[in-house]
């Protein structure tokens, strides 16, 4: 698998340390860091309790470097945030293991970090956006990082995502934040306006809510159904479907007692002068581009998508 092989290319840099197998020790003023790392935030509150244990331990896990192109000196493949508590720690020299030769390996330190669950999403986002760039392909840099590709693509979307999608990512998973992507893509206006209600979003959440917006552009697909597609880019055709574009109304913001399924979100919209909220498990009986709408005056029938107007998206 992909990911034994990781590590065994972690394995096998650590070989190259001293001719005995040791590390070597290295003057920390010989050491660079990589330009190019992924990892481009480095708390300092961590920084300053990893250096209050390198004071009394010592750096116990050696770094890895590679030969630099200047003579004498040596850059980081593995190991910055050791390098900079050392350096608090005011050390003078670090155990190291030499990899040879002086090419980056891009996939080093991203392995290292992945199996860490020490990157941010917006780093991940970064380095695989540069691998593509590169001219890789989304398999081959799953298959590196011993990661599924739709991980690989979820992560690939997100700087195409709007702002305030990507600052969901520190509260969010990055599932979770791709399901409001593609809802975003359908309606926009009404995905941003329930993910600015809201601080964080759990998987099951986004998935139920992508799937509501789902259902009503196209009423024949069930809820449960359009969850378990939520991986697909589903866009609503630009006739016969609701405007997501217009105020929502300041009297639509409670949930009629007694509707909506546990669990649920609740779409209120609006036909005509009459208010209500879909019926998203039900499956109409009427011809395809109809929704059934349960309206606050009692009411309950199937009403053509074009003459609905979604009105808010309520999530329990």
């Amino acid at each position: 698998m992909a990911l034994d092989l990781s590590f065994k290319d972690l394995a096998d840099v650590a070989a190259d340390g001293g001719s005995d197998g040791r590390p070597l020790k290295v003057a920390l003023d010989l050491i660079d860091e990589d330009p190019n790392q992924p990892r481009l935030e480095f708390p300092e509150d961590e920084l300053q309790h990893l250096a209050a244990s390198v004071r009394i331990e010592g750096i116990l896990q050696p770094i890895v470097v590679r030969h630099s192109e200047q003579a004498g000196r040596f850059i980081i493949v593995m190991g910055a945030r050791r390098y900079r508590a050392a350096k608090i720690a005011a050390l003078v020299e670090a155990p190291v293991f030499v990899q040879d030769g002086t090419d980056a390996n891009p996939y080093a330190q991203m392995v290292e970090n992945i199996q860490r669950d020490d990157l941010k999403p917006s780093e991940i986002a970064r380095f695989i956006t540069a691998r593509l760039e590169a001219g890789e392909k989304q398999t081959e840099i799953a298959r590196r990082l011993g990661k599924p590709r739709d991980w690989v693509s979820r992560y690939a979307a997100v700087p195409k995502m709007p702002e305030f999608l990507q600052e969901k990512l520190p509260t969010s998973s990055i599932r979770a934040v791709y399901e409001l992507y593609q809802a975003w893509r359908q309606e926009p206006a009404v995905v941003e306006r329930a993910v600015n209600e809201r601080h964080t979003f759990t998987d099951a959440q986004a998935r139920e809510f992508a799937s509501s917006l789902r259902a009503f552009v196209d009423p024949a697909v069930a809820p449960d159904t359009a969850a378990r597609d939520g991986a697909k880019d589903v866009r609503a055709p630009e006739t016969g479907r609701a405007s997501a574009r217009e105020k929502p109304s300041s009297s639509l913001t409670t949930v009629p007692s007694g509707t909506g399924r546990k669990g649920m979100p609740v779409v209120r919209v609006r036909a005509g002068k009459r208010v209500g909220q879909l019926v998203l498990d039900a499956r109409s009986d009427a011809e395809q581009g109809s929704a059934r709408v349960a309206f606050d005056d009692g009411g309950s029938e199937d009403v053509p998508v074009g003459e609905l107007r979604i009105e808010a998206v309520l999530i329990g």
